[in-house]
């Protein structure tokens, strides 16, 4: 139960990825702080977590995704 969450940042900005449950509930903050411009890849390790629908926000400058998740495990 592990995947990975890939984004790509034109410049230097301050991200955030969280990982959410269906009721809104945060479940894990995967990023927090700045990372430079380029391609990155965050995993995402959810085997302490139960199978159902997940979001995962990621924030980067003034622009924030959401992106649904389902885990089965």
């Amino acid at each position: 139960p592990v995947t990975n969450i890939r984004f790509t940042l034109a410049e230097e900005q301050s991200v955030s990825l969280t990982v959410y449950n269906l009721s809104g509930q945060l479940v894990q903050t995967l990023v927090d702080g700045k990372k430079i411009a380029g391609t990155h890849s965050i995993q995402w390790n959810a085997s302490s977590s139960a199978s159902g629908v997940y979001f995962y926000r990621l924030q980067a400058g003034d622009r924030s995704v959401t992106q649904k998740m389902i885990l089965v495990k």
